[in-house]
């Protein structure tokens, strides 16, 4: 099979370097496609290459720790995981979530900073992702049966070696982003993970490389996450 993938690799190439020759730059442009995919570079680069323990750890410090609850958790799994699927570089490492809950867990969450996660002998990351949730709601106060999520989140990654901040990005996620959606109780339950699915994604193609076309990354893809009822 190694052998079979290794000559379909070099037709391909003999293919692209017949094309370049004869000036079809339609088709050299689509056979490149073909083999690179429409994917594009993440805004920071800083986890493509090298050996590298990476911890992702997600508070907050919104002032509505209702409509918060579990959120810090769960965004702080799914990231973990989509760095762990999707950067490529098989030389990192992602530390479990598992690991990182037990330390909070034995802190009761009170901590100074992520670099003191990262530098904890139990957890010992070369770089920590930190995203700091400051603000968090499903529904409009001055409207309850209206439905939109909106988180606002800072997001650092830190070289745990010397406690340079790498990263820090301010994001404010919305969605749906223009209309909010209409709906009784059980529209935010069915709704909640959903949304924070979103914001994982959006958080975490900071730092792989990803498809603009295939999933919603912006807040201008409207109706993309509508739950039809």
């Amino acid at each position: 099979m190694e052998r079979i993938r290794k000559l379909g690799l070099l037709l391909v190439l003999l293919l692209l370097l017949t094309l370049a020759v004869s000036g079809c730059q339609q088709a050299l442009l689509t056979a490149l496609v073909l083999v690179n995919g429409t994917d594009v570079k993440p805004k920071y680069e800083i986890l493509l290459k090298g050996e590298k323990r990476v911890a992702v750890v997600c508070r907050s410090v919104a002032s509505n720790p209702y409509d918060v609850q579990n959120a810090p958790r769960e965004i702080s799994r799914q990231i973990s995981k989509l760095i762990d699927l999707k950067v490529r570089n098989k030389k990192l490492k992602v530390i479990e979530p598992a690991k990182i809950e037990t330390w909070l867990d034995n802190c009761n969450n009170d901590f100074d900073n992520f670099l003191e996660i990262g530098r904890d002998k139990t957890i010992n990351a070369d770089i920590v992702i930190g995203i700091e949730i400051r603000g968090f709601q499903m529904r409009d106060p001055h409207s309850p049966y209206l439905v939109q999520g909106k988180c606002q989140v800072n997001v650092k990654a830190i070289d745990c070696s010397n406690g340079e901040v790498l990263v820090s990005e301010d994001l404010m996620i919305i969605d749906p982003p223009n209309i909010p959606m209409s709906g009784g109780p059980g529209l935010e339950a069915e709704f909640r993970p959903r949304f924070i699915q979103v914001v994982s994604e959006q958080i975490a193609i900071l730092f792989h490389h990803h498809d603009p076309h295939s999933k919603r990354i912006d807040a201008d893809n409207l109706d993309m996450h509508r739950l039809q009822y």
